[in-house]
């Protein structure tokens, strides 16, 4: 079995900060022993990579994520899906899983994706095929004909399939709608329950009648499936969640009484305010000026929900114009010197709770023996500066599964133990 030793490490602990003086050894996939103060004598014939004190701490997840946005916002009137060929966006998102892995994020959480993308870019991460971070698969957007995301014109082309949408009325077709996207692959099913949050439309309403919800909820959980839901209203909160919802996506309207119900419920929450902070700082006029207050109202909120304990995760719209694809960290930076977030809360965001919404915090999420040895090698201190991981260069080494995908450490004492190196 392949072993590699990690000694003078500074490991970043999301419940106690950050301790010196780790060593963590690594043998195959996963992290066998992590010890403080002297090295065992048994682990000393291991290669082994002297970090200098720099801290490690476990890949990160990004759990609202679109692999195959690009330029989205720019100003066309295509639905999503429709800008490119399907191979042309495959291609396009398999570069985004490259950056995301090189950022640090080792997992990500579909929010919807064209083409059944995901599915495929899974299977070719498992494979080997590309290089890039575990994923949980999406689907396209499960909602009613009409929508406030059904962006298609029946003089273009043929509205009964747009790429990004499956349209589905009635509890029976959600039913079948639901199931169809997971003979896709699709791990989580997204659905677009209101409008607002930086799409168009009445925000206040909901797009989907409780009967049509609670079957494709149902239809989700019978096959082992989690559903999420874009949701920009209190009322929608709280019958989203009363029903069964796994993630509340952007959650505008959120509450005490949400917060309650969310935290009974086990419910995640995905705020993704960057985004619409972004869009309303850059672009001005009317539209951008109306999603201010509700951007003030979560960033107040915000800091009640986390000292509360709801499991919040990372991820926004990155691939929508101004979020470009590779800044994933950006959103750490907000949330701790924005919205007031103490650093290890949001680190917990993303890592421990990114583990858990994709369904294994008993291997990932956290640097333990046992857990797979997905973790990030940081020069500079992200608990004192979260803002090190905004920089490229300050991202020394990124691990999945025992296996280097980035490293500038240089090679161990005792021979090299990597993968593929990218500087």
């Amino acid at each position: 079995m392949d072993r590699l030793l990690l000694t003078n490490a500074t490991l970043v602990d999301v419940d106690q900060g950050a301790r010196a003086g780790a060593a963590i050894l690594i043998a195959g996939d996963r992290v066998e022993q992590v010890s403080f103060g002297p090295v065992p004598v048994a682990w000393t014939d291991a290669p082994t990579l002297d970090l200098q004190g720099r801290h490690v701490l476990p890949g990160m997840f990004n759990c609202h994520y679109h692999a195959s946005y690009l330029n989205i916002g720019d100003g066309s009137q295509l639905p999503i899906g429709m800008e490119a060929s399907p191979a042309l966006q495959a291609l396009r998102a398999s570069n985004h899983l490259r950056l995301a892995l090189e950022a640090g994020f080792t997992g990500v959480i579909s929010a919807g994706a064209p083409h059944a993308i995901d599915a495929a870019l899974k299977t070719a991460v498992e494979e080997g095929a590309i290089r890039g971070p575990r994923i949980m698969a999406g689907s396209r957007d499960v909602s009613t004909t009409g929508h406030s995301a059904d962006r298609s014109f029946p003089w273009h082309w043929d509205p009964a399939q747009p790429p990004a949408i499956n349209r589905c009325d009635g509890a029976d077709e959600f039913r079948r709608g639901v199931r169809i996207e997971i003979k896709r692959g699709a791990e989580i099913i997204k659905i677009f329950l209101t409008a607002g949050h930086g799409v168009t439309g009445k925000p206040d309403a909901m797009e989907l009648s409780r009967e049509e919800l609670a079957a494709a909820i149902d239809t989700a959980h019978e096959r082992g499936v989690k559903v999420r839901a874009h949701i920009a209203n209190r009322a929608a909160i709280l019958t989203g969640v009363e029903m069964g919802l796994d993630v509340v996506d952007h959650g505008d309207g959120l509450d005490e009484a949400c917060i309650e119900l969310m935290l009974k419920k086990n419910t995640f929450l995905a705020p993704s305010i960057l985004y619409p902070y972004k869009f309303a700082q850059s672009r001005g006029g009317p539209y951008a000026e109306a999603m201010k207050p509700a951007i003030d109202e979560m960033l107040a909120v915000l800091p009640m929900a986390n000292e509360a304990g709801l499991k919040l995760v990372l991820g926004d719209d990155f691939g929508a114009i101004p979020l470009d694809h590779g800044t994933y960290a950006d959103e750490l930076d907000f949330y701790v010197n924005v919205a007031g977030i103490p650093p290890l809360d949001v680190l917990r965001w993303a890592t421990r709770n990114g583990a858990e919404l994709m369904g294994r915090g008993h291997e990932l999420g956290a640097v333990k023996p046992g857990y797979l040895a997905d973790l990030v090698v940081v020069d500079g201190d992200p608990v004192a500066d979260i803002r090190v991981l905004t920089r490229k260069e300050n991202l020394l080494a990124v691990m999945k599964g025992g296996v280097f995908e980035k490293s500038l450490l240089g090679a161990p004492k005792a021979g090299v133990r990597a993968g593929l190196s990218a500087a």
